[in-house]
């Protein structure tokens, strides 16, 4: 090694130890494990914290009961981007509705976990874990990379969420802005060297970091989306990616075309953009998926919100599916039909509808996923979601 690619490995090394240091070494070091995929195809799952209002998002317009239920939030039809002649999809989400057009968008509406009550915190441990059990304690999609002993997941985020947790090594990564003395600096390097299992996280550590666009700090969801891409097409990168968007609890003031819940719609959509742009070719071999822990009430409440729910939509793009449509089997909104006459009613399996992506995007067998998601519905209703390559 000549001497200037040392001294720029040097400073290359300082400078990311300043940035390891600052956000902990625990957090950053020692889930940083590396290995090629046997999956050419690239996975992302979003969790959208909070429960976002499905039936305000994909709307069923054609129920005579939606503007009933929602006589100040509810939208307009002519309003909506029209995606059947039953479903027209917010005008916020002008980038999804694009993608929906060139078939690169589908939805499945009236989805929901195992779960059945209205807690955030139990709904997202059964969202990430994929049971119907709060308290398991490792995640479906740790359980999907242990499937395969080549596979390798980033979590975008402060720390490891439930969905990567278990006996799988995971990568997570996120921006931070603070700085650490050289002295600190000099014993965290020293600590890196006498410790060889150490060391060599480390050095898969600096691999994160270097793959990092590091023109473009923030912690806000589209640039985070847009740091994804850039991992996910990254020679020797992960090609399964998790990332998460909150404030989706709309109790009050949700707004209709406008308002709390159109301009987390718009950040949503953005995050999205930045993803693809930032995937370049890659996105002709993407699948995206996006989902709440649950959905919100049918009918919305007396401070112009809505409270915790049971089904809802979910998201599904990317280049490699066959999208263009609204999936799923739709219960109806009248009084009968709601479930415990509150809530659209949970027809679809939302576990049913990941491993279909898996299976055939991922090419992971239907028998194996049974693993992956116990005692979950079949995934033979969602055949042909992903295009032919």
């Amino acid at each position: 090694m000549t001497l200037d690619k040392q001294t720029n490995l040097t400073s290359t090394r300082r400078q990311f130890l300043k940035s390891a240091f600052a956000v902990g070494a625990t957090s950053l070091l020692p889930n940083a494990v590396f290995a090629q995929s046997s999956s050419p195809n690239i996975f992302v799952w979003i969790t959208l914290r909070g429960a976002m209002d499905g039936l305000n998002v994909v709307v069923p317009y054609a129920d005579k009961q939606y503007l009933t239920l929602r006589p100040t939030i509810g939208l307009a039809t002519e309003k909506l981007n029209k995606l059947d002649d039953f479903y027209g999809l917010h005008p916020a989400m002008k980038t999804s509705f694009e993608w929906y057009q060139n078939k690169q968008m589908a939805m499945v509406h009236a989805c929901a976990t195992a779960y059945r009550e209205r807690s955030h915190f139990d709904g997202q441990k059964v969202l990430e874990n994929g049971t119907d059990n709060p308290l398991h304690r490792d995640g479906w999609l740790n359980r999907l990379l242990q499937l395969d002993a080549k596979s390798k997941g980033l979590a975008i985020d402060s720390g490891l969420p439930l969905i990567v947790q278990g006996e799988k090594a995971v990568s997570s990564w996120y921006p931070n802005n603070l700085q650490a003395r050289d002295s600190q600096v000099e014993l965290l390097e020293a600590l890196f060297q006498s410790d060889e299992k150490l060391a060599s996280n480390f050095e898969e550590a600096l691999k994160i970091e270097m793959m990092s666009n590091r023109n473009r700090p923030g912690k806000q969801f589209p640039v985070l989306a847009s740091q994804a891409g850039t991992f996910l097409s990254a020679e020797g990168g992960p090609n399964i990616a998790v990332l998460e968007l909150g404030g989706w609890d709309t109790h009050a003031g949700q707004g209709a075309e406008t308002g709390r819940l159109a301009n987390q719609l718009r950040t949503l959509d953005s995050g999205l953009a930045n993803l693809k742009k930032a995937l370049g070719d890659n996105w002709s071999k993407t699948v995206v998926m996006a989902a709440s822990e649950f959905g919100r009430t049918a009918a919305e409440n007396g401070t112009k919100g809505t409270d915790h729910g049971t089904a809802n939509a979910m998201f599904i793009a990317g280049g490699a599916i066959e999208g263009g449509k609204v999936l799923g089997e739709f219960p109806g909104l009248a009084q009968a039909e709601l479930y415990e006459g509150r809530d659209l009613a949970p027809a679809n399996d939302m576990r049913a509808v990941i491993k279909a992506v898996l299976q055939q995007h991922m090419s992971i067998e239907s028998s194996a996923l049974e693993s992956v998601f116990p005692d979950s519905g079949s995934d033979k209703a969602y055949a042909g979601l992903i295009r032919s390559s």
